[in-house]
């Protein structure tokens, strides 16, 4: 064998060599690869899993606080007004309704005016959508409009209007917490402690579970009664 011959045959081994090393190195990173994307993976599932549970699942283990200023048989609506007023008049409203919202901003300020005057008191039932939705921002709403009633009706009141303006995705614990800033009073430590820990959740489940159903699978909010006669509205729900 030549030294030419020999030559040949050592780059060869070497060759070889590099592509088994390359191999090895191109395996281990697919191994590596395929590790990370289970971990992506499960990481995926958990947090899926935790964001997508059912409603209620925050409000396990709390106990039920019901705000003050409430009023009816299990006391899921909000009462503004005086309480010997000789009548009721009873509104169904929802966040995330642009129907809601164009009622409260016709009818809201004459509606109270008028139970200042004690022509009737005003019940309120909110619930967190016209076609009975339940996302976790607007029952995180709902949970601070109970907060806002367990401090003073009337800036429950004021706090419902800001609320029936804003759109769902502005409903974060500090979106929850500036905006009541704009109701004069309304932001405590007591409040702001009731709106971080969702203390009145369970309160919020009871009135979502009071409210009436949509008729025919289509809303039918917001609706109006004066001592249980329903007022006309035009085109609720839409």
């Amino acid at each position: 064998m030549t030294e030419s011959d020999m030559e040949d045959g050592r780059t060869a081994r070497e060759r070889m060599r590099a592509e088994r090393d390359a191999a090895a190195r191109r395996a281990r990173l697919r191994k590596r690869g395929l590790i990370t994307a289970t971990v992506v993976t499960a990481a995926a599932l958990v947090t899926a899993y935790f964001t997508t549970r059912a409603p209620e699942d925050e409000a396990a283990g709390k106990p039920l606080i019901v705000p003050a200023n409430t009023a009816g048989q299990d006391r899921t609506w909000v009462a503004y007004g005086k309480s010997d007023a000789r009548n009721t008049l009873t509104v169904r409203t929802a966040l995330d309704c642009p129907a809601c919202q164009k009622a409260e901003e016709a009818l809201g300020p004459a509606m109270r005016a008028l139970a200042d005057q004690g022509t009737y008191r005003i019940e309120y039932q909110v619930t967190p959508a016209p076609d009975g939705d339940t996302s976790k921002a607007s029952r995180h709403a709902i949970n601070a409009l109970a907060a806002a009633a367990n401090a003073d009706a009337g800036k429950f009141t004021r706090y419902l209007s800001l609320l029936l303006a804003e759109d769902t995705r502005s409903f974060s614990d500090d979106g929850l917490l500036k905006l009541a800033e704009k109701t004069e009073g309304l932001r405590s430590p007591a409040f702001d402690k009731a709106v971080r820990e969702r203390t009145c959740l369970p309160w919020v489940d009871k009135v979502t579970g009071a409210a009436p159903p949509s008729s025919a699978g289509r809303p039918d909010l917001p609706t109006i009664e004066l001592d249980g006669t329903r007022l006309s509205l035009h085109e609720p729900g839409r």
